[in-house]
């Protein structure tokens, strides 16, 4: 290396040394956004965890609620009117009409 190189090199390495020099207030903003980055990834994979979590209960509650269809799906079909039947007199209990021959 000759005294040129030497020098740009020695000038660069200044250069560099003074960009790296950040000041404190940006320095404080910088360490927010690394840690609300790192908050957004841990939550992220928690999501995801709990996804995966979500679709494995879903597949067992499936297979289960086929089973028990299998088991009892003729029994739930013929009490199918009489449910629909109380869930309708329930709903007019609770949202009676106003009767225009009562006048």
């Amino acid at each position: 290396m000759n005294d040129t190189e030497k020098d740009n090199k020695s000038d660069e390495d200044s250069e560099s040394l003074e960009a790296e020099e950040v000041d404190p207030r940006i320095q404080g903003e910088l360490e927010k956004l690394n840690q609300s980055t790192d908050n957004i990834n841990r939550w992220e994979t928690e999501l995801e965890d709990s996804r995966q979590k979500f679709r494995a209960i879903l597949a067992e509650a499936t297979v289960k609620l086929e089973e028990q269809v299998k088991k009892i799906g003729k029994a739930v079909e013929e009490s199918k009117p009489y449910w629909e039947a109380r869930r309708a007199a329930r709903q007019v209990s609770f949202n009676p009409r106003p009767c225009s021959v009562c006048s």
